[in-house]
């Protein structure tokens, strides 16, 4: 017998000597002694098995806690396969920074605006580093998907950064309106623009991404790996998480770049 059908049990069992309790004449008492006393040691027997049910369930609790505080942590990702995303820079460069990132995110637009200009200047314009964009547009974002899918139709027209650029200066006016007039300004062909914001393959290209980001573990955006080209995969990456200082991406940058023996000076 299962812990929860002894406790229903011991429930109907305490219901029903209430109620005979409360509805037998006085006078009729005595001659259900025998009875209620019968019912009283099935009831302690019950408790008893309850008991020792509970005590079970505590060794179970205790085995799962130590086992789950002597767990180790999963290992860091050091590989990352590349698909087909949009790269900036020299995309014959050995080393990359590879970003999954929302266009809605407060901190993803944090580092577009404050570290990504200094890594471009050192870095990326200089050949030494190409910079890859993964979409991981997070649920509670109502914008975020449909501004990945703006950024990747703007790049069917060769636009992608440029569109890319203006939603993160534009935040907080994402939506259909803020694309059309960003693909008109960029010049962008409006009827091949807007047939592509509907073609179901883009939502399936976002999502994709999004899918695979997930299987590397990633919880939140902006999350970056820095690491070494091997053919279509980033190998020796290191990860890093949120919108951290240049220095950070520096460093892991310049590691890298030492162990290729590329001269990092600028």
């Amino acid at each position: 017998m299962n812990f929860f059908t002894q406790m229903f049990r011991i429930f109907l069992l305490c219901t029903v000597l209430s109620s005979c309790a409360a509805h037998r004449p006085m006078d009729a008492a005595n001659d259900n002694n025998q009875e209620l006393s019968k019912k009283l040691t099935e009831m302690s027997s019950q408790i008893t098995a309850l008991s020792a049910d509970v005590g079970t369930i505590k060794q179970i609790l205790s085995a799962l806690q130590k086992g789950a505080q002597g767990a180790p942590p999963p290992p860091p990702v050091t590989q990352v396969e590349l698909d087909d995303d949009p790269v900036r820079g020299n995309v014959n460069a050995k080393i990359a920074i590879v970003e999954f990132s929302d266009y809605e995110c407060p901190f993803c637009g944090r580092f577009h605006a404050q570290a990504l200009p200094a890594l471009k200047k050192d870095y990326i314009d200089t050949g030494k580093v190409q910079y890859i964009f993964r979409d991981f547009p997070l649920e509670f974002h109502p914008n975020a998907i449909s501004a990945s899918i703006a950024a990747n139709c703007a790049g069917e027209q060769g636009a992608y950064w440029e569109m890319h650029d203006s939603l993160f200066i534009n935040q907080k006016r994402l939506g259909k309106a803020l694309y059309e007039e960003l693909a008109k300004t960029l010049k962008i062909n409006p009827v091949s623009f807007d047939t592509c914001l509907k073609d179901a393959k883009q939502a399936k290209e976002v999502a994709s991404d999004f899918t695979y980001g997930q299987s590397v573990g990633i919880e939140g955006t902006p999350t970056f790996f820095v690491g070494r080209i091997d053919g279509k995969k980033l190998v020796d990456a290191i990860q890093i998480v949120g919108a951290q200082s240049p220095a950070v991406f520096a460093q892991a940058i310049e590691s890298l770049l030492s162990k290729l023996g590329t001269n990092t000076t600028n």
